[in-house]
C-alpha cells in the first residue's frame, strides 16, 4: 500500500512521542518584537544571495503543525525552496525523537540515501536522496524548521546548509506564529476533525493558495489536514495512485471518492478539484470519521 503523506508527515512526528513527565519543558518562546513578525520566508528573501522572493507553499502535514512558505529564484522557475516553521517550540527529546522516526522512515524507502548530521545545529539531520530533492532539518529558538528543495535536481544540500544558517542569525529571530490561522470556510469541518484529534483543536493554519483550499487542525500531538489541488498537483497525484491501488475502496464523497484502508481518502469535485484528507500520527486515521470529515467538508470545495 502506498501512504499518499509519509513524505511529509513524518519529519515531526516523532515530536510527540516522549513522555511529559520524563521530559523538561521547552523553554518559551521569546516576546515578539517589531522585527520578529512577517513571513519568514519574505525576510529570508532579503538577507540571501542570489535573486530570491518569498512565494506561497503547498501545505504539508507536521505533528504539531508547522507556518510554510517557499523562497523562488527569479533566474531560475525550478530553483525553489519550501521553508517549514513549527508553530510551537519542543524539547530535545522530542527533537532527537523526530530523528529517530524519520531515520525509520527512510530506511522504508527505496531512496539510496539515508538519514546524516545536518551541519546545521546540534541534532539537525538532512536527507539527500539520489532519486529526490534533498532536505534538511534544524531548530532555530528550539522551533523545528525544515528546508526542501521543492523540484529534483534544483538545488544541492550545501545550499539548504546556507540558508539555514541566514536563518539561524536572522535579525530579530523567528518570526512569531498565532495559534490560529483560520478561514471561514474550514468552520464546517471543525467538529469532525476535532473526532479525529481526540480533542479541541489548539493550532489551526487554514489557508487558500491560488484558488485552492486547505484546512488544518492541531493539538499538542495530533494533527489534521484537508488540502486541495487541481490537474498535476499532489492530491490528483494521490487520487490516481488510490483508484488504482489495490488497498482502496470507493466511497460516496464528490465526484468521485476513494480511500486507503489506513484511512487516508482523496475525492473529486465537478469542477475537477482534488482534495485530500489525512492525519498523523496514522492512529488518528479511523476510516469512518475520516469520510465523516470529507462529507462535511465537501461543500466548501463544491
Amino acid at each position: 500500500m502506498r501512504r499518499i503523506t509519509a513524505a511529509v508527515a513524518v519529519v515531526l512526528l516523532g515530536l510527540v512521542a516522549c513522555d511529559s513527565h520524563t521530559t523538561p519543558a521547552a523553554a518559551p518562546a521569546p516576546k515578539p518584537t517589531a522585527a520578529s513578525t512577517g513571513n519568514l520566508c519574505e525576510r529570508l528573501a532579503t538577507q540571501l544571495t542570489g535573486n530570491w522572493k518569498a512565494a506561497g507553499a503547498e501545505p504539508r502535514l507536521y505533528a504539531p503543525l508547522a507556518d510554510s512558505c517557499s523562497l523562488a529564484d527569479t533566474t531560475q522557475e525550478l530553483h525553489r525552496v519550501q521553508v517549514s516553521l513549527s508553530a510551537i517550540p519542543v524539547t530535545d527529546a522530542q527533537f532527537a525523537d523526530s530523528r529517530k522516526s524519520e531515520a525509520e522512515w527512510v530506511a522504508e524507502l527505496n531512496y539510496a540515501a539515508k538519514v546524516i548530521d545536518g551541519g546545521a545545529g546540534p541534532g539537525s539531520w538532512a536527507v539527500d536522496p539520489a532519486a529526490a530533492a534533498p532536505w534538511l532539518v534544524f531548530r532555530a529558538g528550539n522551533r523545528p524548521v525544515k528546508l526542501r528543495m521543492e523540484n529534483d535536481g534544483s538545488g544541492t544540500l550545501d545550499e539548504l546548509r546556507s540558508i539555514a544558517q541566514t536563518i539561524l542569525t536572522l535579525p530579530g529571530g523567528l518570526p512569531t506564529a498565532r495559534a490560529v490561522i483560520a478561514r471561514p470556510e474550514c468552520a464546517r469541518g471543525t467538529a469532525a476533525a476535532e473526532r479525529l484529534l481526540g480533542g479541541k483543536a489548539v493550532l489551526r493554519r487554514d489557508a487558500l493558495s491560488d484558488g485552492y483550499l486547505a484546512c488544518q487542525w492541531g493539538s499538542a500531538t495530533h494533527s489534521v489536514v484537508v488540502r486541495s489541488g487541481g490537474l498535476g498537483s499532489d492530491p490528483a497525484l494521490d487520487f490516481g495512485y488510490m483508484k488504482a491501488g489495490s488497498y482502496s475502496h470507493r466511497v460516496n464523497v464528490g465526484a468521485e471518492g476513494w480511500q486507503q484502508t489506513d484511512g487516508e481518502m482523496v475525492f473529486r469535485t465537478a469542477k475537477e478539484a482534488y482534495v485530500e484528507l489525512t492525519a498523523t500520527p496514522g492512529t488518528t486515521l479511523h476510516p469512518a470519521t475520516v469520510v465523516a470529515l470529507a462529507q462535511a467538508i465537501a461543500p466548501a470545495y463544491a
